[in-house]
């Protein structure tokens, strides 16, 4: 009996949607990612840095949950050291609250927190956004940034999908 039952565990996990994710490599950036089924990945230039947009596959979940994923990678500031960065973020600044989740990672080099902030929209209407950001230290010429964004009353729905998206996030050696 135990036997069916691990039969039907794994039939269930193969099942998944994120069980059928791929990886995502950017032959530029060489930032790689897990990519949910159907999510497309848009490159655009930002501030003179290349930046990823992954994209939902569903017009409901990019205008209802408003989801905002990117991924680029930077040099980094002076100040961009993981305790710093860590500090920062267990403050709050501005619209921003102090992050409900802040791990540093020092072997690794990276730092993964979650926070809120607020910002006004269209008829003066004030949203509050759920923040997933993963930051990554790769060396003293680049740093890899991702931030999984989605509006605070959706993002529980979409967690799994961003999380799978940032928290695979790497790049490839040089």
């Amino acid at each position: 009996m135990p036997a069916i039952f691990r039969m039907l565990a794994l039939g269930a996990l193969l099942a998944s949607p994120l069980a059928l994710a791929a990886t995502y490599a950017d032959p530029v950036s060489k930032a790689r990612f897990m990519l949910p089924p159907g999510w497309k990945v848009r490159a655009s230039v930002a501030n003179r840095i290349r930046v990823l947009k992954v994209i939902p596959p569903k017009a409901d979940q990019r205008e209802r949950a408003a989801i905002e994923v990117q991924i680029g990678v930077r040099k980094p500031g002076r100040g961009d050291t993981l305790p710093r960065l860590a500090a920062m973020f267990r403050q709050e600044d501005g619209d921003r609250e102090a992050a409900n989740f802040v791990r540093v990672n020092q072997k690794a080099g990276r730092l993964v927190t979650e926070y809120r902030d607020g910002r006004f929209v269209s008829n003066r209407l004030w949203i509050v956004r759920h923040n997933l950001h993963v930051i990554q230290l790769v060396d003293k010429n680049r740093l890899l940034e991702a931030r999984c964004t989605a509006n605070a009353s959706e993002f529980k729905t979409y967690r799994r999908q961003m999380e799978s998206i940032c928290l695979s996030v790497a790049l490839a050696k040089k």
